[in-house]
Protein backbone atom coordinates (compact mmCIF):
# COMPACT_ATOMS: atom_id res chain seq x y z
CA UNK A 1 0.00 0.00 0.00
CA UNK A 2 1.28 3.44 -0.94
CA UNK A 3 0.77 6.08 1.71
CA UNK A 4 -0.91 9.29 0.58
CA UNK A 5 1.32 12.36 0.61
CA UNK A 6 0.50 16.01 0.12
CA UNK A 7 0.87 17.21 -3.44
CA UNK A 8 3.63 19.63 -2.49
CA UNK A 9 5.64 17.14 -0.43
CA UNK A 10 8.47 16.90 -2.97
CA UNK A 11 8.67 20.68 -3.26
CA UNK A 12 8.94 20.82 0.52
CA UNK A 13 11.82 18.34 0.33
CA UNK A 14 13.54 20.51 -2.29
CA UNK A 15 13.24 23.55 -0.05
CA UNK A 16 14.61 21.55 2.86
CA UNK A 17 17.50 20.20 0.74
CA UNK A 18 18.71 23.61 -0.41
CA UNK A 19 18.35 25.05 3.08
CA UNK A 20 20.37 22.18 4.53
CA UNK A 21 23.11 22.49 1.89
CA UNK A 22 23.42 26.28 2.12
CA UNK A 23 22.62 26.72 5.81
CA UNK A 24 20.40 29.64 4.90
CA UNK A 25 16.73 30.05 4.00
CA UNK A 26 17.59 33.20 2.06
CA UNK A 27 20.21 31.42 -0.07
CA UNK A 28 17.88 28.47 -0.61
CA UNK A 29 15.15 30.86 -1.78
CA UNK A 30 17.55 32.47 -4.24
CA UNK A 31 18.55 29.10 -5.70
CA UNK A 32 14.92 28.01 -6.03
CA UNK A 33 13.65 31.41 -7.22
CA UNK A 34 11.20 31.56 -4.32
CA UNK A 35 10.46 33.94 -1.48
CA UNK A 36 12.21 33.16 1.83
CA UNK A 37 8.79 33.01 3.49
CA UNK A 38 7.82 30.20 1.11
CA UNK A 39 10.89 28.14 2.06
CA UNK A 40 10.24 28.74 5.77
CA UNK A 41 6.66 27.54 5.34
CA UNK A 42 7.82 24.43 3.46
CA UNK A 43 10.20 23.48 6.27
CA UNK A 44 7.50 24.02 8.91
CA UNK A 45 5.14 21.80 6.91
CA UNK A 46 7.76 19.06 6.79
CA UNK A 47 8.39 19.30 10.51
CA UNK A 48 4.67 19.00 11.20
CA UNK A 49 4.21 16.02 8.85
CA UNK A 50 7.27 14.22 10.23
CA UNK A 51 6.63 15.31 13.82
CA UNK A 52 10.23 16.37 14.37
CA UNK A 53 12.58 19.38 14.38
CA UNK A 54 14.83 19.62 11.33
CA UNK A 55 16.79 22.74 12.23
CA UNK A 56 17.85 24.36 15.47
CA UNK A 57 17.17 28.07 15.22
CA UNK A 58 19.51 30.18 17.32
CA UNK A 59 20.53 33.84 16.86
CA UNK A 60 19.00 33.80 13.36
CA UNK A 61 21.25 30.89 12.39
CA UNK A 62 20.15 27.45 11.27
CA UNK A 63 21.89 24.31 12.42
CA UNK A 64 20.63 21.01 11.08
CA UNK A 65 19.57 18.49 13.73
CA UNK A 66 20.44 14.77 13.71
CA UNK A 67 16.89 14.12 12.47
CA UNK A 68 17.49 16.68 9.74
CA UNK A 69 20.73 14.91 8.74
CA UNK A 70 18.83 11.64 8.38
CA UNK A 71 16.14 13.31 6.30
CA UNK A 72 18.81 14.89 4.09
CA UNK A 73 20.20 11.44 3.30
CA UNK A 74 16.71 10.15 2.49
CA UNK A 75 15.97 13.26 0.41
CA UNK A 76 19.05 12.79 -1.75
CA UNK A 77 18.25 9.11 -2.27
CA UNK A 78 14.61 9.92 -3.09
CA UNK A 79 15.44 12.40 -5.83
CA UNK A 80 18.14 10.12 -7.23
CA UNK A 81 15.58 7.34 -7.45
CA UNK A 82 13.03 9.62 -9.14
CA UNK A 83 15.64 10.75 -11.67
CA UNK A 84 16.60 7.13 -12.38
CA UNK A 85 12.95 6.20 -12.83
CA UNK A 86 12.45 9.06 -15.28
CA UNK A 87 15.52 8.06 -17.31
CA UNK A 88 14.50 4.41 -17.37
CA UNK A 89 10.89 4.98 -18.40
CA UNK A 90 11.72 7.62 -21.02
CA UNK A 91 14.36 5.42 -22.68
CA UNK A 92 13.09 2.87 -25.21
CA UNK A 93 14.34 -0.67 -24.71
CA UNK A 94 18.06 -0.82 -25.47
CA UNK A 95 18.41 2.96 -25.93
CA UNK A 96 20.12 5.08 -23.29
CA UNK A 97 19.20 8.74 -22.89
CA UNK A 98 19.78 11.50 -20.40
CA UNK A 99 22.74 13.13 -18.72
CA UNK A 100 25.68 11.67 -16.79
CA UNK A 101 27.60 13.92 -14.41
CA UNK A 102 31.10 13.00 -13.27
CA UNK A 103 33.63 14.59 -10.94
CA UNK A 104 37.21 13.54 -11.58
CA UNK A 105 40.76 14.55 -10.81
CA UNK A 106 42.71 15.56 -13.91
CA UNK A 107 45.12 12.58 -14.10
CA UNK A 108 42.23 10.09 -14.01
CA UNK A 109 39.92 12.05 -16.33
CA UNK A 110 42.69 12.40 -18.91
CA UNK A 111 43.19 8.64 -19.04
CA UNK A 112 39.51 7.73 -19.54
CA UNK A 113 39.00 10.05 -22.53
CA UNK A 114 39.06 7.19 -25.09
CA UNK A 115 36.72 5.11 -22.92
CA UNK A 116 34.15 7.88 -22.56
CA UNK A 117 34.47 8.81 -26.25
CA UNK A 118 33.75 5.20 -27.24
CA UNK A 119 30.76 5.09 -24.88
CA UNK A 120 29.38 8.31 -26.41
CA UNK A 121 29.66 6.86 -29.90
CA UNK A 122 27.71 3.79 -28.75
CA UNK A 123 25.05 5.92 -27.03
CA UNK A 124 24.69 9.20 -28.98
CA UNK A 125 21.62 10.31 -27.01
CA UNK A 126 23.55 10.44 -23.73
CA UNK A 127 25.03 13.75 -22.67
CA UNK A 128 28.10 13.66 -20.40
CA UNK A 129 29.31 16.41 -18.09
CA UNK A 130 32.75 16.11 -16.48
CA UNK A 131 33.91 18.43 -13.71
CA UNK A 132 37.65 18.49 -13.16
CA UNK A 133 38.30 18.55 -9.43
CA UNK A 134 40.90 17.81 -6.80
CA UNK A 135 40.29 14.57 -4.89
CA UNK A 136 38.75 16.30 -1.86
CA UNK A 137 36.42 18.23 -4.19
CA UNK A 138 35.35 15.00 -5.88
CA UNK A 139 34.58 13.51 -2.47
CA UNK A 140 32.38 16.53 -1.68
CA UNK A 141 30.66 16.31 -5.08
CA UNK A 142 29.87 12.62 -4.60
CA UNK A 143 28.82 12.87 -0.95
CA UNK A 144 26.41 15.73 -1.73
CA UNK A 145 25.05 13.95 -4.85
CA UNK A 146 26.12 16.85 -7.03
CA UNK A 147 27.36 14.24 -9.51
CA UNK A 148 26.44 10.66 -10.40
CA UNK A 149 29.87 9.32 -9.50
CA UNK A 150 33.50 10.26 -9.11
CA UNK A 151 36.70 9.01 -10.73
CA UNK A 152 39.44 9.85 -8.32
CA UNK A 153 42.30 8.82 -6.06
CA UNK A 154 42.22 8.47 -2.29
CA UNK A 155 44.64 7.26 0.37
CA UNK A 156 42.10 6.58 3.13
CA UNK A 157 38.43 5.70 3.53
CA UNK A 158 35.86 8.39 2.81
CA UNK A 159 32.80 8.81 5.09
CA UNK A 160 29.41 8.11 3.49
CA UNK A 161 31.04 6.95 0.26
CA UNK A 162 32.29 3.71 -1.26
CA UNK A 163 35.34 3.37 -3.49
CA UNK A 164 35.33 0.56 -6.04
CA UNK A 165 39.05 0.22 -6.56
CA UNK A 166 40.23 -0.26 -10.13
CA UNK A 167 43.98 -0.06 -9.57
CA UNK A 168 46.65 1.10 -7.12
CA UNK A 169 49.22 3.73 -8.05
CA UNK A 170 52.47 3.87 -6.09
CA UNK A 171 54.00 7.12 -4.79
CA UNK A 172 57.14 8.33 -6.52
CA UNK A 173 59.87 10.89 -6.06
CA UNK A 174 60.62 12.58 -9.42
CA UNK A 175 63.94 14.30 -10.14
CA UNK A 176 66.12 15.20 -13.09
CA UNK A 177 67.87 12.17 -14.50
CA UNK A 178 71.22 13.94 -14.14
CA UNK A 179 70.52 15.21 -10.62
CA UNK A 180 73.42 15.55 -8.19
CA UNK A 181 71.44 14.69 -5.03
CA UNK A 182 73.18 11.33 -4.65
CA UNK A 183 69.89 9.50 -4.17
CA UNK A 184 69.81 5.73 -3.65
CA UNK A 185 67.43 3.47 -5.56
CA UNK A 186 64.93 3.70 -2.67
CA UNK A 187 65.24 7.06 -0.88
CA UNK A 188 64.89 7.19 2.90
CA UNK A 189 63.37 9.85 5.13
CA UNK A 190 66.87 11.23 5.71
CA UNK A 191 67.23 11.61 1.96
CA UNK A 192 63.90 13.46 1.65
CA UNK A 193 64.54 16.06 4.34
CA UNK A 194 67.67 17.35 2.58
CA UNK A 195 65.99 17.86 -0.81
CA UNK A 196 64.42 21.01 -2.30
CA UNK A 197 60.76 20.29 -3.15
CA UNK A 198 58.33 21.53 -5.76
CA UNK A 199 55.07 21.02 -3.86
CA UNK A 200 51.41 20.96 -4.77
CA UNK A 201 49.68 24.25 -3.93
CA UNK A 202 46.68 23.87 -1.66
CA UNK A 203 43.32 25.56 -1.49
CA UNK A 204 43.38 29.34 -0.97
CA UNK A 205 47.05 29.54 -2.00
CA UNK A 206 48.19 27.55 1.04
CA UNK A 207 51.36 25.54 0.61
CA UNK A 208 51.30 21.95 1.78
CA UNK A 209 47.94 21.25 0.17
CA UNK A 210 49.01 18.17 -1.71
CA UNK A 211 45.80 16.13 -2.09
CA UNK A 212 47.61 12.80 -1.71
CA UNK A 213 50.55 13.00 0.63
CA UNK A 214 50.30 16.09 2.82
CA UNK A 215 49.38 14.09 5.92
CA UNK A 216 52.19 11.57 5.56
CA UNK A 217 54.82 14.11 4.59
CA UNK A 218 53.74 16.44 7.38
CA UNK A 219 54.36 13.67 9.91
CA UNK A 220 58.08 13.48 9.13
CA UNK A 221 60.43 14.28 11.99
CA UNK A 222 61.79 17.27 10.05
CA UNK A 223 59.82 19.57 7.71
CA UNK A 224 60.52 19.36 4.01
CA UNK A 225 62.19 22.25 2.26
CA UNK A 226 59.66 23.66 -0.20
CA UNK A 227 61.17 26.05 -2.75
CA UNK A 228 58.15 26.42 -5.07
CA UNK A 229 54.43 25.52 -5.01
CA UNK A 230 52.11 25.16 -7.99
CA UNK A 231 48.68 23.57 -8.42
CA UNK A 232 49.40 21.56 -11.55
CA UNK A 233 51.49 18.41 -11.87
CA UNK A 234 52.53 19.24 -15.42
CA UNK A 235 54.03 22.50 -14.17
CA UNK A 236 55.69 20.66 -11.29
CA UNK A 237 57.52 18.47 -13.78
CA UNK A 238 58.59 21.48 -15.83
CA UNK A 239 60.21 23.05 -12.77
CA UNK A 240 61.80 19.73 -11.82
CA UNK A 241 63.24 19.57 -15.31
CA UNK A 242 64.70 23.05 -14.77
CA UNK A 243 66.59 21.66 -11.80
CA UNK A 244 64.73 23.67 -9.15
CA UNK A 245 63.98 20.64 -7.03
CA UNK A 246 62.16 17.32 -6.81
CA UNK A 247 58.45 16.45 -6.69
CA UNK A 248 56.27 13.78 -5.11
CA UNK A 249 53.42 12.30 -7.13
CA UNK A 250 51.92 8.91 -7.79
CA UNK A 251 52.52 6.97 -10.99
CA UNK A 252 49.18 7.90 -12.55
CA UNK A 253 49.91 11.60 -12.10
CA UNK A 254 53.33 11.09 -13.65
CA UNK A 255 51.86 9.27 -16.64
CA UNK A 256 49.19 11.93 -17.15
CA UNK A 257 51.55 14.88 -16.72
CA UNK A 258 54.55 13.98 -18.89
CA UNK A 259 52.84 14.10 -22.29
CA UNK A 260 54.93 15.16 -25.25
CA UNK A 261 58.66 15.02 -24.53
CA UNK A 262 58.30 16.31 -20.99
CA UNK A 263 59.12 12.88 -19.54
CA UNK A 264 62.55 12.82 -21.17
CA UNK A 265 65.39 13.54 -18.81
CA UNK A 266 63.42 12.65 -15.67
CA UNK A 267 63.91 9.82 -13.22
CA UNK A 268 61.49 8.44 -10.65
CA UNK A 269 62.28 6.75 -7.33
CA UNK A 270 59.78 4.52 -5.46
CA UNK A 271 58.47 5.84 -2.14
CA UNK A 272 56.11 3.01 -1.24
CA UNK A 273 58.19 2.26 1.86
CA UNK A 274 57.47 5.76 3.19
CA UNK A 275 54.11 6.87 1.80
CA UNK A 276 50.71 5.16 1.35
CA UNK A 277 49.63 3.88 -2.05
CA UNK A 278 46.97 5.76 -3.96
CA UNK A 279 43.71 3.87 -4.52
CA UNK A 280 42.15 4.85 -7.85
CA UNK A 281 38.62 3.95 -8.76
CA UNK A 282 34.94 4.76 -8.93
CA UNK A 283 33.61 6.72 -5.96
CA UNK A 284 29.91 6.38 -5.13
CA UNK A 285 27.79 7.72 -2.32
CA UNK A 286 26.39 5.05 -0.01
CA UNK A 287 22.89 3.90 -1.12
CA UNK A 288 23.32 5.70 -4.44
CA UNK A 289 20.54 5.20 -7.01
CA UNK A 290 22.24 5.24 -10.39
CA UNK A 291 20.47 6.16 -13.61
CA UNK A 292 20.62 3.51 -16.36
CA UNK A 293 23.06 5.61 -18.39
CA UNK A 294 25.37 6.22 -15.41
CA UNK A 295 25.36 2.53 -14.52
CA UNK A 296 26.18 1.62 -18.13
CA UNK A 297 29.13 4.02 -18.25
CA UNK A 298 30.47 2.67 -14.96
CA UNK A 299 30.26 -0.86 -16.42
CA UNK A 300 32.20 0.36 -19.46
CA UNK A 301 34.95 1.98 -17.37
CA UNK A 302 35.14 -1.06 -15.10
CA UNK A 303 35.49 -3.41 -18.07
CA UNK A 304 38.08 -1.30 -19.90
CA UNK A 305 40.24 -0.85 -16.81
CA UNK A 306 40.01 -4.41 -15.52
CA UNK A 307 43.74 -4.79 -16.21
CA UNK A 308 44.43 -1.83 -13.94
CA UNK A 309 47.40 0.43 -14.36
CA UNK A 310 48.81 -1.76 -17.13
CA UNK A 311 45.91 -0.60 -19.32
CA UNK A 312 46.63 3.03 -18.40
CA UNK A 313 50.28 2.62 -19.36
CA UNK A 314 49.24 1.08 -22.68
CA UNK A 315 46.82 3.93 -23.48
CA UNK A 316 49.47 6.52 -22.57
CA UNK A 317 51.95 5.25 -25.16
Amino acid sequence: MIEELGGDFFQHLRGFYYTAKTGSIRKAAQLMNRNPSTISWQIRQLEQQLDTVLFDRYMKRLRITPEGERLLTWTISTFELLRSMKSDISSPSGVLRGTITISSNLPFSAQVVPIIAAFRREHPEVRIKIRRALPYETVEDVASSRVDFGLTAITREVPNCHMEELFISQPLLVAREDNDFGLPERPSIDDLVRLPFISFLGENMEAGGDPYFETSLASLSQPLQTVLSVNNYHLMLRYVKQGMGVAVMDELCLIASKYGNLGEGLRSYPLDDLLPPVHNGILLRHHKHLSPQAAALIDKIRDELKDGLAKIREMAR
